[in-house]
């Protein structure tokens, strides 16, 4: 059966290369194409746009959940923890937590750590959480004489406010950084914060060195860098006096068990 002619009158036999053809796929109505073309999608690949799709999802769902996950973490902080902290501060009037405004990690940088983990690690938002470990942080400083057996009983202060020890790093034995950190778990909950001991030495030394810290951790230095940046904290921490037993306090934890 031959296909309809055009209203011109041109009797020509039918032929598969008539030039009417070319001219009625060209006036095809759309949404009427050859067989050829009916598997050829008016948008975009669907497999493209239900990943797009999926990713603009999950990425609002990261979002939801690390705001509300940074709210949970300042509540902790504000209504258990530094009230909990300042009872104990209130207990030896010889120490005294030292940079208070620094409490709680910057909202941006905590949902900076808490979305890396989400997105290449494969953790939920509250496991994420819980791998930050300094979202919230104190430091107690203490003069150098008693230093040591304040560090004891401040952690046993702690643990009768109901905190439960996870980890604790001496590090008075290194050459870049003296100083002892601890962390802490709140009790009924994942949240950790952390619990630094100094002395107003090297308390003072961590803070002419954080640059230099932060450079480090960036990775964005070069060999001949960071070899300059570590040289400059083990000078600045080379001049810290090490109290009198402060070197023989325990580590405990995780590493200090698998170590």
């Amino acid at each position: 059966m031959g296909i309809d002619r055009p209203e011109d009158g041109d009797d020509q036999p039918d032929s598969p290369h008539r030039p009417e053809e070319h001219r009625l796929e060209e006036h095809r109505p759309e949404g009427h194409r050859a067989d050829s073309e009916a598997d050829a999608p008016d948008l975009p690949d669907r497999a493209t746009y239900f990943a797009e799709y999926k990713k603009a999802v999950e990425a609002e769902y990261r979002a939801y959940t690390i705001d509300q996950g940074c709210d949970r973490v300042h509540e902790t902080e504000e209504t258990v923890v530094t009230p909990a902290m300042r009872r104990i501060e209130s207990e030896d009037p010889d120490r005294h937590l030292v940079g208070l405004d620094f409490r709680l990690k910057g909202r941006e940088r905590l949902s900076e750590k808490v979305a890396e983990a989400m997105r290449f690690k494969g953790r939920s938002a509250d496991d994420a959480f819980t791998e930050v470990k300094d979202a919230i942080r104190y430091t107690f400083q203490y003069p150098d004489d008693r230093y040591s057996d304040g560090v004891k009983a401040d952690c046993e202060r702690l643990k009768e406010a109901g905190f439960e020890p996870v980890d604790r790093k001496n590090s008075w034995g290194a050459e870049e950084y003296k100083g002892i950190n601890s962390r802490w778990r709140v009790p009924g909950s994942a949240q950790l914060f952390e619990v630094q001991f100094h002395t107003q030495a090297s308390f003072e030394a961590k803070q002419q060195t954080h640059t230099a810290y932060e450079q480090l951790r960036s990775r964005k230095a070069t060999d001949a860098e960071r070899e300059e940046l570590k040289a400059y904290q083990r000078r600045v921490s080379s001049m810290i006096l090490v109290p009198i037993g402060a070197a023989d306090i325990d580590d405990y934890g995780p590493e200090k068990r698998n170590g």
